[in-house]
Formats: C-alpha cells, structure tokens, sequence
C-alpha cells in the first residue's frame, strides 16, 4: 500500500514537473544565422553577428591543403 502511495505521488510530481511553463509560448522567433542577408535592422545584424561570427561579407574560407 505504501509502495502504491509512494508511485503516486512520483507520478504526479513528474506529470506537475512536466506543465511547467507550458502556457507561455516565445512572442517573437529570434533569427537564425541563415537569415543574417536578410536582416536590414542594423542593431539586429549586429547582434546576430555576435552568435554567428562567420557570417556576413567578412567570412573567408581557410585554403584548401593539398597533401
């Protein structure tokens, strides 16, 4: 009886766990680094451009070895 109890109470505070902040959803999607050429905002480019560093007309690929 305790052991039923006790799985109870387990099962219910995973399920309470589980809701959590179900009910806010995120306003606006953040950009992705794909959508950094199309982007016009200047101050949302240059954040973008802080968590994308390789984007942008800067970017330079490394050269290619030949072994």
């Amino acid at each position: 009886m305790k052991l039923q109890r006790l799985l109870m109470m387990i099962v219910a505070g995973t399920f309470a766990v589980l809701l959590v902040g179900c009910e806010k959803a995120p306003e606006v999607a953040s950009p992705t680094c794909a959508d950094f050429d199309t982007i016009t905002d200047p101050v949302k480019k240059e954040e973008l451009l802080k968590t994308c560093p390789r984007s942008g007309s800067g970017f330079k690929p490394s050269p290619k070895i030949s072994y």
